[in-house]
C-alpha cells in the first residue's frame, strides 16, 4: 500500500500563516513596554535618593537658618547625613551621581540633581541624562513653598514622581 502524502487542513494552514504574525505583533507591543518599565525602575533609584536629599535640605535650612550652598556627594553625606547610593553598572562605573546647587546663592532656589552614568552602566536611554527636583525657599517665613520635578529630554515626564 502506497502512503498518501500528508494533506493539511484549511484551519492548519491558517494557524501556520497567522501564528507567527500574531507573535510578531505581540512582540512589537510588549518589548517596548518592557523596556520602558526597566528604564523607569532604573530612574526610581535616583528619584528616591533625590526625595531623601530634598527633605534633608529643607530640614537643614529651617534648623540652621542658612543656605547649604553647593554640595557634592561627600558633602551631602557629611552636612545632610544622606548616603547616596554608590551602585555601579555592568561596565564598573557609577549609575548615578548627585549634587546640590544653591541656584540663587542666597538660598532662594535649590536644584538637587542626579546625572546618569555611561551607557554601559545605566543603559543607553538614561546615559548622561539628568533628573532634578527644584525647591523654592521663602526666606521671609523660612519655608520651602514648592518642590518641582524636571528632567532632560531623554527622560519621559510620566516617569517622574508627581
Amino acid at each position: 500500500m502506497i502512503k498518501q502524502p500528508f494533506k493539511a487542513s484549511a484551519i492548519g494552514n491558517i494557524f501556520i500563516v497567522l501564528g507567527p504574525m500574531f507573535i510578531g505583533m505581540l512582540a512589537a507591543v510588549v518589548i517596548p513596554m518592557l523596556n520602558a518599565n526597566v528604564n523607569k525602575a532604573k530612574l526610581q533609584e535616583a528619584t528616591d535618593t533625590l526625595d531623601a536629599i530634598k527633605y534633608e535640605v529643607a530640614d537643614y535650612v529651617s534648623d540652621v537658618g542658612a543656605s547649604t550652598g553647593n554640595l557634592n556627594e561627600a558633602e551631602i553625606l557629611t552636612i545632610l547625613g544622606v548616603q547616596v547610593p554608590l551602585s555601579t553598572g555592568m561596565a564598573g562605573g557609577r549609575k548615578w551621581t548627585y549634587r546640590i546647587v544653591d541656584a540663587t546663592g542666597g538660598g532662594g532656589t535649590y536644584n538637587v540633581r542626579a546625572t546618569g552614568g555611561a551607557a554601559g552602566d545605566i543603559g543607553s536611554v538614561l546615559a548622561c541624562q539628568w533628573v532634578e527636583v527644584r525647591g523654592t525657599y521663602n526666606a521671609a517665613n523660612g519655608v520651602f513653598t514648592s518642590w518641582d520635578w524636571f528632567s532632560s529630554a531623554g527622560i519621559r515626564a510620566s516617569w517622574l514622581p508627581k
